[in-house]
């Protein structure tokens, strides 16, 4: 790499997990986010340079493409513009000479039902036309979605999710999705290509629930929330009304279908076994304490 890398969406989970895995692997990043009072926090983590800027903001994407070898796009989660801002970004990095562009897409974008799917699927087609070289990373459903209710699992023994206890996921551990992110962007050799990343496991609610009861010695029930439920919290916690919405859509098609794959190709990239869910509850548990 004669320049560093664009990382977009730096300052959010996805982000701070892949800077690690890229300054573990020796790649410079220069990070873009929209609050420079959380810069140093990033340099912190391995950052090289920052940028500061805003998506919507055209001229502050091609200030922040300009020397970069190479581009991280993570868009916001369940972004309403993430195709104008793509769009943007794209064009700003064909303009600056970008020698590679790597889209962190959705695993299955083909479920235009949607929105967020629907979109990425619509920027991946952008990209693909676009004559840039590229590559698109297809992640599943994180095995961190149980972070943010790990108190709650410890001291009430429920885990509860918004769709059916029995519908099979293959989530996948955000440090292995960070560590592919490092690899694709460490060599040509992946150019040109879009890899489905999924976990090894298709685990159900019930499934999920019966490992951590094991790790943690308690006895921990799957219950599946009701969706006004799920709204009704999201609502208390400040989400706007455009992401109750997706959220519902979303959480409706997971309770039909699940979200199912493999690990094949994340463990071709990461040449070693994915992580299981059990080794990573058991991180978890080892970080977050599993007392009561």
């Amino acid at each position: 790499m004669t320049g560093p890398l664009l990382l977009t969406g730096a300052n959010g989970r996805t982000g701070r997990a892949i800077l690690k895995s890229m300054a573990a692997a020796s790649i410079p990043v220069r990070v873009f986010i929209r609050d420079e009072a959380k810069a140093d926090a990033l340099l912190d983590l391995g950052a090289s340079e920052v940028a500061v800027g805003n998506l919507e903001a055209p001229e502050t994407l091609r200030a922040a493409v300009e020397g970069a070898a190479k581009v991280l796009h993570i868009g916001p989660p369940m972004y309403a513009g993430e195709l104008e801002a793509s769009l943007a970004l794209i064009d700003a990095s064909m303009k600056a000479g970008v020698a590679h562009f790597i889209y962190y897409s959705v695993m299955h974008p083909l479920s235009r039902i949607i929105r967020h799917h629907r979109l990425k699927l619509e920027v991946e087609e952008l990209l693909i036309n676009s004559g840039l070289t590229h590559t698109i990373l297809q992640p599943s459903r994180y095995m961190q979605h149980l972070e943010p209710i790990w108190p709650k699992v410890v001291s009430e023994g429920v885990h509860a999710m918004p769709f059916d206890v029995t519908r099979k996921f293959n989530v996948v551990d955000l440090a292995d999705l960070a560590d592919a992110c490092a690899v694709v962007a460490g060599s040509d050799r992946y150019n040109f290509g879009t890899y489905e990343l999924a976990g090894p496991e298709a685990l159900s609610q019930e499934d999920m629930a019966a490992i951590i009861s094991e790790v943690i010695g308690r006895p921990v029930e799957a219950r599946a929330v009701p969706i006004d439920e799920m709204k009704a919290r999201a609502r208390a916690a400040g989400a706007s009304d455009d992401r109750v919405e997706q959220m519902e859509i979303m959480n409706r098609h997971y309770d039909a279908h699940g979200f199912r794959s493999n690990s094949v190709v994340l463990e071709c990239l990461l040449g070693r076994p994915a992580n299981t869910y059990r080794s990573y509850v058991e991180r978890v548990a080892a970080e977050k304490g599993a007392a009561l």
